[in-house]
């Protein structure tokens, strides 16, 4: 009996010595495999952020320009008010000019509202 049981401890340590030289660099190419997978998972998530950043900044940009010039416009409009008397023009006051009138061009004097012939 104790000759069965030294023969099963030397058989498991015969298979403990495989799994551990079959087991160990399995485990370790496992774990670079999973490694490699969240290395390009995390490029392609730092890639699509990239993107959004990128389209955020021309965003900002265009909304700049758009505020510096609605700012701008309420300026000219405030000043065109109060400097100046300016009103915005009441839709009779505005005079539609045909350009295509034939052979002659018209053109519309805005002040005295006569027209001159070249």
């Amino acid at each position: 009996m104790k000759s069965h049981i030294i023969g099963a401890l030397r058989d498991l340590l015969e298979v403990s010595k495989v799994l551990v030289l079959v087991g160990v660099p399995g485990a370790l190419l496992l774990f670079h495999v999973w490694q490699e997978y969240q290395i390009t998972q995390t490029g392609y998530a730092i890639a699509e952020v990239t993107e959004e950043h990128r389209e955020l900044l021309e965003e900002h940009k265009r909304l700049t320009v758009e505020a510096s010039m609605h700012g701008r416009a309420d300026l000219v409009a405030q000043t065109a008010r109060e400097q100046f008397g300016l009103e915005p023009a009441r839709p009779e006051q505005v005079i539609v000019i045909d350009l295509e009138a034939g052979d002659r061009q018209e053109h519309a004097a805005l002040f005295d509202g006569s027209t001159a012939t070249r």
